[in-house]
């Protein structure tokens, strides 16, 4: 590695020279005409004959043109002989393209093939031979409009200065829109950064900053080391005035947050948390952290949640920015979450990154779940495990519909790839890793990763290459080696290991064979179970919503191998079944009142009790619901309700099963019940069904009354407790419940009074702002608030005030201000309208917003992204009628291919109307007559 790192200096070193500081200025001009010969590439798909190995890059953005300019110096290795070398570039004006060799520098041409953001490099009559090549490229463009790629971003100081700042986000496919460059996960290299810059600016990238230099032109130059092998998408740097504060690990890495000034005092729980967690996954993994420092950065501008990049994570400030004062028991989960997930990366997508985006959820769905085991850990008072089953849940609404794709799914263009970090991706696949972990043992699946990650360290991966580590552990070299320790878990005597692991010591289970049914196709199973005396016959299937679909017939050919857990009345603990065939007969040993499959939600399927095992169920939730955990309890609710959805299950029956809430008092299960019966009256307010939608509000608020009436207006309590607080109160409210509006009126009324001074609850303070948000007066009191915090947790709320208002004028105007950026933040924008879509005085003004700037929408966020996505589906998914279906069929109908026609979220918004429609005209007269029947 020195060696290598001389002889690429001499040559950078001679470019430098040659050219001067940043541009040549007699530089021969790049001959870009695509139409002087044919660009000799047809594929996506970049070729394997050119591999880079080395960027030696230098970087100048102007904050006050919001351009930048640059210089990239490739080190390729060339594997067989070649005309040309392809790699990717978008948006960039390219001045300069040069062979550097030990005599003087080669021009070469340019051709440009811009629908697949490729550039070749070539010369007529020159062959790059097998070996190695050094390419110079000079180029410039703006600074992006957009959230992607070398993009500009803004704040506004207290002091009303608008200062400005230019940050990155690369993943997946943005890279190339910031230098040119080979931008496919498998083309790792290493990354030696320049960064030029004014002196009132800092920069911040993936290493430690060597040096500064000043140029000739007063400008500074930040020169950092050299990075470790690594994918372009986690390549970063940030130049702004932010301000940071520090702290080292005890494995000794410096660890940094950074922000914008005026919210550094915000930065502390970040930073302690980041330190604690990278601990962990040092500890956990038993692989140090390759880097010496690890900085998190709050950007101002920010689309996703957040971004890994390596030793430079990137955060929105509500994920990472917490005020003691001002933020509630959700935000700082939510902080430590988002830490968490970032920080897993470290290990599960930058040491060991997936061969290609087919396969994402190698690196998103591992570390969504070591979020959960993680936290679980490292802040047990948060009780993260509570809320894990949940994005189990909203997995499953999306897999359930034909639209949905299998973990693993064949993609090949940008949109494609952009469309894959969604649910399926993360939430399925951390679902399933936590079936599989269940199975395996927390032991076995623990020392599996870690065969895992220290085999492939710096390298590309394939679902294959994580089940055959998961697999053979106890086989493996790096277990002969040392490099893997199980601390005795392979020789442990064999009577002393409990059941469920006795299969993997003794090696007769194939871990490949059984997920790959979870990852080669879509969807999961419907487990059917029937209890007759100590018989108990299961049946799997597809669970699928579709009525009438060409896809539904083809439902039977979908199997599983699906690892089942049960308990049953006479026996509270875990027995284990590994069903692998379409029916199968396990035996109990004696006779059973009730049986409940899927304990604690461990495994990524819904269950069917035919033959009275639903009444059976049913009336010991009424007798002793505590019988059954939480968990079990919201799995529950969750199941029985989407059986209705298909018609298993008549929808009276699932009502029943719900009045057992009135003695509920756990977030899980309470929520549970939310999220399926509310959306029976949202569905009704589309439709105008104005008697049933109160008789229903109705029903609900009696239903939880015992539980409402018992939250205290205050920040007592665990962490569950008090987010539920907050929901509950938010429901009685919004439902206009006499105490709940007295009281959050009456704090509303003293904090408008002290204009703002008064310190509410932070738990209680959406409640408070969302009732002062009914009235023109508190609206506007409220959005002055907005505009002069610098709490993200605390504008976060307002914000979700405002949505909720019933005033639609001030909906109308929240929506264009939110496009225009300047109060409300564009990057906000998505939320804000998916927020106004649920207002029963907003939905339509939501749609018609929708429509009217979907083309801005498109090239602000990129097509294919998650804010996209989650527009198409988010704004549509609680029309119920078939006048709202047509109209949204035609307006992504009219679309063109680029501006998202084909997108999958189109389809599953599509769907999911059609499912409301299905459930509205089947079940209405039940609902009707069920709730005539049970007033409380």
């Amino acid at each position: 590695m020195i060696l290598f790192r001389s002889w690429f200096l001499s040559r950078i070193t001679f470019a430098v020279s040659f050219c001067g500081l940043l541009v040549c200025k007699h530089a021969t001009a790049v001959n870009t005409d695509s139409n002087a010969q044919p660009f000799p590439w047809d594929k996506i798909r970049l070729p394997e004959t050119v591999k880079p190995q080395h960027y030696e890059l230098l970087l100048h953005p102007n904050l006050t043109s919001l351009t930048f300019s640059g210089v990239v110096q490739i080190l390729t290795e060339v594997e067989r002989d070649t005309r040309a070398i392809v790699l990717h570039a978008k948006n960039l004006q390219i001045s300069k393209a040069q062979l550097l060799g030990s005599r003087r520098p080669r021009d070469l041409q340019l051709s440009e093939l811009e629908a697949h953001e490729q550039i070749a490099l070539f010369s007529d009559g020159f062959t790059f031979e097998k070996g190695s090549h050094v390419v110079l490229l000079e180029f410039h463009a703006n600074l992006s409009d957009s959230f992607h790629g070398f993009y500009k971003g803004s704040y506004t100081t207290n002091g009303g200065e608008v200062r400005m700042l230019a940050s990155t986000q690369f993943e997946p496919t943005h890279a190339r829109a910031a230098f040119p460059c080979f931008d496919e996960p498998a083309f790792k290299a290493n990354f030696t950064i320049r960064v030029r810059r004014e002196s009132r600016h800092i920069s911040i990238s993936n290493m430690p900053k060597l040096r500064t230099v000043e140029m000739a032109d007063g400008l500074l130059e930040d020169q950092f080391g050299t990075t470790v092998k690594m994918s372009t998408y986690l390549v970063a740097f940030i130049v702004s005035d932010f301000r940071s504060i520090s702290r080292r690990s005890q494995h000794g890495v410096e660890m940094s947050v950074y922000t914008v000034p005026e919210k550094i005092s915000q930065a502390e729980y970040a930073l302690n948390t980041a330190v604690t967690l990278l601990d962990f996954y040092e500890d956990y993994f038993d692989i140090p952290y390759p880097l010496p420092k690890h900085d998190l950065a709050a950007i101002p501008d920010f689309q996703s949640g957040a971004m890994e990049n390596w030793g430079l994570s990137t955060y929105r400030e509500s994920g990472l920015l917490f005020d003691p004062d001002k933020s509630s028991s959700s935000d700082k989960l939510g902080i430590t979450k988002v830490i968490a997930h970032e920080l897993a990366h470290q290990w599960f997508g930058n040491l060991v990154t997936m061969q290609w985006w087919n396969d994402l959820w190698l690196n998103e769905g591992f570390a969504k779940f070591m979020e959960y085991v993680s936290v679980s850990i490292t802040h047990p008072e948060l009780q993260v495990d509570d809320y894990f089953l949940e994005k189990c849940f909203t997995a499953m609404s999306v897999d359930s519909l034909t639209s949905s794709h299998p973990v693993s799914s064949p993609v090949e263009n940008p949109a494609e790839i952009g469309e894959m970090f969604d649910d399926v991706s993360y939430r399925k696949g951390a679902c399933i890793l936590n079936m599989l972990r269940d199975f395996l043992t927390p032991e076995a699946f623990k020392y599996g990763i870690i065969h895992y990650l220290k085999t492939h360290s710096y390298q590309n991966t394939v679902n294959a290459h994580l089940w055959e580590s998961l697999t053979g552990i106890c086989t493996s070299d790096e277990l002969r080696s040392g490099r893997v320790k199980v601390d005795g878990f392979c020789s442990k005597n064999r009577a002393e290991s409990p059941a469920s692991q006795k299969w993997f010591v003794e090696d007769s289970v194939d871990v490949r064979a059984i997920m790959d049914t979870w990852t080669l196709q879509e969807g999961f199973p419907l487990i059917t179970v029937e209890v007759k005396g100590q018989e108990v016959t299961l049946k799997q299937e597809r669970f699928l919503r579709e009525a009438n679909s060409s896809k539904t017939s083809n439902a039977s050919s979908f199997l599983w191998q699906v690892p089942l857990t049960y308990m049953t009345s006479h026996n509270g603990a875990v027995q284990r079944f590994l069903l692998r065939s379409e029916k199968d007969v396990l035996y109990l040993p004696e006779k059973v009142d009730w049986i409940k499959f899927n304990v604690d939600l461990r495994g990524y399927y819904i269950v069917h009790y035919e033959s009275g095992g639903w009444d059976a169920l049913i009336s010991q939730l009424r007798q002793n619901h505590s019988v059954f955990s939480s968990n079990d309890r919201a799995s529950l609710i969750h199941d029985i309700f989407q059986l209705v959805s298909i018609e298993k299950i008549p929808l009276d029956k699932a009502l029943n099963l719900s009045l057992y809430l009135s003695k509920e008092s756990e977030i899980m299960p309470v929520t549970q019940g939310f999220n399926e019966l509310v959306p029976l009256y949202k569905l009704m307010e589309k439709r105008n069904m104005e008697e049933l939608e109160n008789q229903m509000k109705g029903h609900l608020v009696k239903l939880f009354q015992p539980l409402i009436e018992r939250q205290s207006w205050s920040d007592d309590g665990s962490v569950s407790e008090r987010m539920l607080r907050n929901y509950l109160l938010l429901f009685a409210c919004v439902r206009r419940y006499p105490s709940c509006i007295s009281t959050a009126s009456q704090l509303f009324r003293q904090w408008k009074e002290s204009d703002g001074k008064m310190r509410l609850p932070t738990d209680v303070s959406l409640v408070v702002y969302t009732e002062g948000a009914r009235t023109d007066e508190g609206w506007d009191f409220l959005l002055e608030k907005y505009k002069r915090s610098v709490s993200p947790s605390e504008k976060w709320m307002i914000k979700a005030a405002l949505s909720y208002s019933p005033l639609a004028h001030k909906l109308q105007w929240l929506l264009e201000r939110s496009v225009e950026g300047e109060i409300i933040k564009t990057q906000d924008l998505p939320s804000l309208i998916i927020s106004v879509s649920k207002n029963p005085k907003g939905f339509k003004l939501a749609w018609d917003f929708l429509k009217t700037n979907w083309g801005k929408f498109v090239k602000k966020f990129d097509l294919g992204s998650s804010a996209i996505s989650r527009m198409a589906v988010g704004v549509t998914d609680q029309y119920s009628t078939r006048e709202m279906l047509d109209e949204v069929r035609s307006f992504f109908g009219s679309l063109a291919q680029d501006q998202g026609s084909g997108l999958r979220s189109v389809q599953q918004a599509l769907q999911k109307i059609q499912q409301n429609i299905r459930w509205m005209d089947r079940n209405v007269p039940l609902l009707k007559a069920w709730l005539d029947r049970n007033s409380l």
